[in-house]
């Protein structure tokens, strides 16, 4: 006998055949608007001096350039959308940064 997650697992699947076949009837969307997370100079340099981190070490582990997380720390430029929020779960989470970075 199949347990409740089982029945809700397979009517999901159920409904995403029958929406890859056209039929949407059994769809439901959900729309969740995404606050964009509000990212400072000062938010960023303290983060990074408060775990040990560079500006190049931070640089590298966002795929950004040096000059660019410089220029976010003394506010002469923002991080974009998904800088943002990668550095909304940094902060958020700071146990996940050894798991988090490539270690060389």
């Amino acid at each position: 006998m199949s347990n409740l997650s089982d029945e809700i697992l397979n009517q999901s699947l159920d409904a995403l055949d029958k929406l890859a076949d056209g039929d949407d009837s059994e769809v439901t969307i959900t729309r969740v608007p995404l606050k964009i997370p509000n990212i400072t100079a000062s938010k960023i340099k303290e983060f990074r001096t408060r775990h040990h981190l560079t500006q190049q070490r931070l640089a590298i582990e966002l795929g950004v350039s040096i000059r660019t997380v410089q220029s976010w720390e003394i506010g002469r430029s923002n991080p974009n959308g998904s800088a943002k929020r990668l550095l909304q779960i940094m902060f958020d989470n700071p146990q996940l940064l050894n798991h988090l970075f490539v270690h060389e």
